[in-house]
């Protein structure tokens, strides 16, 4: 079992924030806008750091897809951007899980 802030940490590692090298190579850099927590473990939704500043429409990262980390097995699993969160979040609570590639737990 994990806490908030070992989640946190892997999804900022999935997302290489704080990886100079990564975000030297990236054109936008990113950083977590937004964590929700249920009884499953987090959500986190992720932008670009330009977008979180100013809200100007024209830094939106497109295809950002949320992330899930289960608080039991510490994996960071990938909802999509078809459809809206509660979408996604039924389907984790059924059982439909998208692990995300580079998965470190």
């Amino acid at each position: 079992m994990i806490d908030i802030a070992t989640a946190r940490k892997r999804v900022e590692g999935l997302l290489g924030i704080g990886d100079s090298e990564r975000e030297k190579r990236r054109r936008h850099e990113l950083v977590i806008a937004r964590e929700q927590e249920y009884e499953f473990g987090w959500v986190f939704v992720y932008a670009t750091k330009k977008f979180v500043e100013t809200g100007d429409a024209k830094h939106v990262l497109v295809g950002g897809a949320r992330l899930i980390v289960d608080r039991n097995d510490g994996q960071i699993y990938s909802t999509g951007t078809a459809h809206g969160l509660e979408h996604y979040i039924a389907e984790y609570r059924r059982g439909i899980r998208h692990p995300t590639k580079g998965n470190h737990a």
